[in-house]
């Protein structure tokens, strides 16, 4: 009797282990399928997001970092010696305020137009954007582009070059504040403000010479502290304008939008992975640039284009080759630097970047000395340039 009992127990403990072997075996290949369906649609998605690590790698590595934000300031401070050559090739009155907005709209007009051009050829489509971006365009457009620059060169045709060139440095101490206040992890720290100073002087240097400094006079370098709102005014709001964007580009490539109504829940992480800040750049450059032709063209049908004093040469008429070719490169190197700019600042810190705007001046001295004939082998610009570096290690 007790044998059988056992057998009998036996017996029902080997069926309860089969079943339980058979019920696992089920739920194992149950799972396997589920993850076999999960690795497959994951497979399927980010190239996107291994291309956007890719070049996020690319941005945030110091070296790199360094190299790009250099050739940002690099190109912008070529700009001083262009418009300047450009002037001379159209044949503008520098004091007519209408052919300067025309010859800065043109520029940034085309500079929008071949970002939107060669990004249609790399990506291999055409890129237009959604309209929910087109609120965020336009306030950066208008605001970055056409607010700005007509308040610059109407302050600079009020105030002179030297000053208007240590002003418009200004915008690194702007950003930097805005940065402080609007995000946590860009902190003003000893280090920054140390850096700054430090640069700010090296700016003081190139524009003023160090006469200013021990105490000598020059005619051509000395340094008037009047203070207009026309004119230094001017320059300090376009300076601040500046600043705004770059916090701006910042805060859409963090939130997706500038605009609560573009930021709901649903479609927020989508927004994040699909914002493409060259896209953006192109066409808030070329909006805003157009409302700035608009505005030139209609002065002009009002009042006649001043031509240069004692010149037969009217404005825009008869243009060489080389002033076609100067309009070109202002145009590219505003596409170029306005791009990898604004992608930088995407994935640094906003302070930490604006911190290079303090090369844009040295470059300019340099280059103008270069193909202006300008002094070129000067104390004062090794200087400037030694305590710009020195700022920016202490920064970076």
């Amino acid at each position: 009797m007790d044998s059988n009992n056992l057998d009998s127990k036996n017996t029902k403990v080997e069926i309860n282990i089969n079943d339980d072997i058979n019920e696992k075996e089920i739920t194992d290949i149950t799972v396997n399928d589920l993850n076999n369906e999960t690795i497959k649609n994951e497979q399927q998605e980010p190239k996107v997001v291994e291309k956007d690590s890719r070049l996020k790698r690319i941005c945030v590595n110091r070296f790199w970092m360094y190299v790009l934000a250099i050739i940002c300031t690099f190109l912008w401070g070529s700009a001083f010696p262009s418009i300047k050559l450009g002037y001379e090739e159209f044949h503008i009155n520098s004091q007519d305020l209408k052919s300067i907005f025309l010859f800065a709209g043109m520029r940034f007009t085309f500079a929008g137009l071949m970002i939107v051009v060669a990004y249609c050829i790399i990506k291999r489509k055409l890129m237009i954007p959604k309209l929910c971006e087109m609120p965020d365009i336009l306030t950066l457009g208008f605001i970055g582009i056409t607010m700005q620059y007509i308040i610059f060169y109407f302050g600079l045709s009020n105030s002179t070059g030297v000053k208007c060139s240590i002003i418009n440095s200004c915008n690194t101490f702007f950003t930097v504040i805005l940065a402080h206040f609007l995000f946590k992890n860009d902190r003003i720290t000893i280090r920054k403000a140390v850096g700054c100073v430090i640069g700010f002087l090296g700016v003081i240097i190139i524009n003023v010479g160090l006469d200013f400094i021990f105490g000598g006079e020059k005619e051509n370098k000395k340094l008037e502290w009047s203070f207009s709102f026309k004119g230094e005014g001017a320059i300090m709001t376009s300076c601040f304008l500046n600043s705004i964007i770059s916090v701006l580009i910042k805060i859409i490539t963090k939130k997706g939008s500038l605009y609560k109504f573009n930021r709901t829940e649903n479609d927020k992480t989508e927004k994040k992975k699909k914002l493409d800040i060259i896209m953006i750049t192109g066409y808030q450059m070329f909006l805003g640039a157009l409302v700035i032709d608009i505005i030139a063209f209609i002065w002009m049908i009002i009042t006649p284009i001043e031509q240069i004093e004692g010149s037969t040469e009217k404005p825009y008429r008869n243009v060489s080759f080389k002033g076609y070719l100067l309009m070109i490169h202002m145009s590219l190197l505003s596409a170029v630097a306005f791009s990898i700019w604004n992608t930088l600042i995407k994935f640094n810190d906003v302070g930490k970047i604006a911190y290079f705007n303090f090369l844009i001046p040295i470059f300019g001295s340099i280059l103008s000395g270069l193909f202006l004939g300008e002094e070129l082998f000067k104390v004062e610009n090794l200087i400037a340039l030694i305590l710009v570096c020195i700022g920016v290690i202490i920064v970076c």
